[in-house]
This record gives structure tokens, C-alpha cells and sequence, in this order.
């Protein structure tokens, strides 16, 4: 599957499945997953480091920041669906006995970056200005990486071709010049990211039943989860969709 829909507009595609929803009854928690609570202050925590990261990244000669082009409630509800998938993903890989080690997410982190941003620094500028700080998109990594290798256990010969990684290898080093990958390193990430919506396909179901298993809720302030996006949006008639809004986590960033 893609990754999250954490950098939606920056190039990095929605993660789609399905889900059920309900309402969290616990106190101080943005959403729960199963019995895991995800904490509104972990939340506020990941939305001020994104605008104040979001504020050093220009989107215009004018000279005016990505953070003012930014919609806190929105960044709220990619930061929180992001931390929601994370959760369901490493229950679902603790079931299979599925484990990462650190080198394993730092090298999809790497080839990810590489491979589809052309180098880790302009994955890391594009994640600055759609407001998520260094530190955080580690988040986004880290799914993504468990999606593959729970991906890798289901549809073990889902992959492309030779003459596709190949292909597509060279068509990368034409945009951008030398990259700090071989073709024999690149070759096991290009021939997953190459047929992603086949292998997301294939991992809809099982989603599907990791979430009967860790049911999702999520606290009205925020929005409510969407069973076709596989994500949270905004809700009519709560906070997250009233035009400027009273913020529910402090959004401004202290000097």
C-alpha cells in the first residue's frame, strides 16, 4: 500500500481500506485504537513542531511560509490518521509476528525518500511544508514500511518485473542525476512501490479484519473516520468542520 495520507499534496498517496468508527469515551485521547489510547497531547505535540517546521519552508518568491497556507484542523486530522494507522499496522504485524528492526525502517526511509523525492532532503523539505517536522515523518516511515512487509507476507510474489525495476531505476537517474543507491539496492523497494495498488488491493481485506479486531474510535473533535479513505475527515457540526474554528489543541506555535 502507499503511505499515509499524512503528506496529501506533497506526493505521497492516501492510504485506502476499510474501517468501522465510534466515539472515544476516554479522557485526554484524540482516538483509540483497540484498547491503545493515542494521547490529544502526543497530537498537539506533532501540529506545533509541523507549523513551526512548516514556517521555514517558503512557497512563493514573495517570500510568505508554507505554515500560512496550512489548515491546523486539517493538519490535525492527517497527524491523527497517521498515528491511528501506525497503531492498527503494528498490531496487525504483531499477529503475523512481523518485526522491524530501526536499520529496517531507516533503510525504507532512505530508499523511499530516494526513490520517489529523489533524496532524503527534499522528502524532508516537502514534509516541512505540508507541516510535519523531521521527527514526525519517521511516523509516516515507519507505516509505510510495515504496510510492505505485511504486504510481503500475504502477496510474496506480488512484484515487478526486472525489466520494470530496471527501467524505472534509469528513468529516476535521468530526472535526477547520480542517487546514493545502487540499482541491486534500489531493485527490492522499486519492484514493491511499482505495482503498490496491486499489493494495496491484496491488503484491503486484511485491514479490514485488523480493524474488527482493534476497533477504531475517534474523539468528535477531530472529525470522524471514513470507512472508504481508510482516514479521518472533517464532521458536520463539530469543531473540525466550523469555519475558524475555536482550536481544540493549541495550534500556535510560542516564541
Amino acid at each position: 500500500m502507499k503511505l499515509s495520507r499524512l503528506l496529501a499534496g506533497v506526493g505521497v498517496a492516501v492510504l485506502v481500506g476499510f474501517a468501522g468508527t465510534a466515539c472515544t469515551t476516554h479522557a485526554g485521547a484524540a482516538a483509540q485504537v483497540g484498547s491503545s489510547t493515542i494521547d490529544t497531547s502526543k497530537l498537539r505535540g506533532i501540529v506545533e513542531r509541523g507549523l513551526a517546521a512548516a514556517s521555514t519552508v517558503p512557497i512563493s518568491q514573495s517570500g510568505q511560509s508554507a505554515s500560512s497556507a496550512l489548515n491546523p484542523p486539517e493538519l490535525q486530522r492527517r497527524a491523527l490518521t497517521t498515528l491511528v494507522q501506525l497503531n492498527l499496522l503494528t498490531e496487525e504485524a504483531h499477529r503475523r509476528g512481523i518485526t522491524l528492526s530501526e536499520g529496517d525502517v531507516a533503510a525504507y526511509y532512505q530508499a523511499y525518500a530516494v526513490l520517489q523525492f529523489g533524496s532524503v532532503r527534499a522528502f524532508e523539505q516537502r514534509a516541512a511544508a505540508a507541516g510535519f517536522d523531521q521527527r514526525d515523518v519517521s511516523v509516516i516511515v515507519r507505516s509505510g514500511a510495515l504496510e510492505s512487509a505485511i504486504s510481503d507476507q500475504i502477496s510474496p510474489r506480488l512484484l515487478a518485473t526486472d525489466a520494470e525495476t530496471r527501467a524505472q531505476y534509469d528513468s529516476i537517474i535521468d530526472q535526477v542525476g547520480r542517487i546514493p543507491l545502487s540499482y541491486a539496492q534500489a531493485k527490492p523497494y522499486l519492484a514493491r512501490f511499482i505495482v503498490t495498488d496491486q499489493r494495496s488491493a491484496e491488503l484491503r481485506p486484511v485491514l479490514a479484519r485488523a480493524e474488527k479486531a482493534d476497533p477504531i474510535s475517534i474523539n468528535p473533535r477531530f472529525g470522524r473516520w471514513d470507512t472508504d479513505q481508510f482516514a479521518i475527515v472533517a464532521a458536520d457540526g463539530t469543531i473540525a468542520s466550523r469555519p475558524a474554528p475555536t482550536p481544540t489543541i493549541q495550534t500556535t506555535v510560542q516564541s
